[in-house]
């Protein structure tokens, strides 16, 4: 079995696109926030830590023994083919390889000319920080669309500049996060 071949069989009918995924699997989502009180962008390396140690908490519930995870990253461009022309994801994720190529012009209207996502997987080795230059990264909306994700794709943590969503394995496990970081979660009725 290969690198995310599980992912049609947890994420039915859904590409790789992290903002679709809390409403298509609304049953196993919860967000939460980087910062107290909603805070959008951390401002000093004070913030920074609290942002990142919220990630590698919740990153490390979700992995608990898993040694190894997936790094999904996106590029764009007009062209079908990946064409690796980011060089802040190049450096720090050098050994990513091209995964999927999802056609947005056929999905999504907004687009004139063809656009294409190019999502990029790499097999990182899981511990507390392991990621921590990419949160920083989308923590100041640097890079879109970055998921982490276990190579079964049981669950997903998609950080995104403000938070992150998980799309937990069972929505038994989301109520367990919800509970375990309520203080981090959106004071919204809709949880955003």
């Amino acid at each position: 079995m290969g690198l995310l071949d599980q992912w049609e069989h947890q994420f039915p009918n859904c590409e790789p696109m992290a903002h679709l995924l809390k409403t298509v699997f609304k049953d196993r989502w919860v967000r939460f926030h980087s910062l107290p009180e909603s805070k959008r962008y951390p401002e000093d390396e004070t913030e920074y830590a609290v942002v990142l140690d919220r990630h590698n908490r919740v990153l490390s519930e979700l992995a608990n023994a898993e040694r190894s995870l997936v790094l999904l990253t996106t590029e764009f461009s007009e062209s079908p083919t990946p064409l690796l022309t980011r060089p802040e994801l190049r450096a720090l994720d050098p050994e990513a390889v091209p995964w999927r190529s999802i056609p947005m012009h056929e999905l999504d209207g907004d687009f004139d000319n063809p656009n294409f996502w190019h999502v990029l997987a790499s097999v990182r080795e899981w511990h507390p920080g392991a990621f921590d230059p990419i949160v920083r990264l989308v923590a100041n909306d640097v890079v879109p669309n970055v998921m982490i994700v276990n190579p079964d794709c049981r669950w997903l943590l998609h950080p995104y500049d403000g938070g992150m969503d998980v799309i937990a394995e069972t929505s038994v496990e989301r109520e367990r996060l919800k509970l375990s970081h309520a203080d981090w979660l959106s004071s919204e009725h809709d949880g955003l």
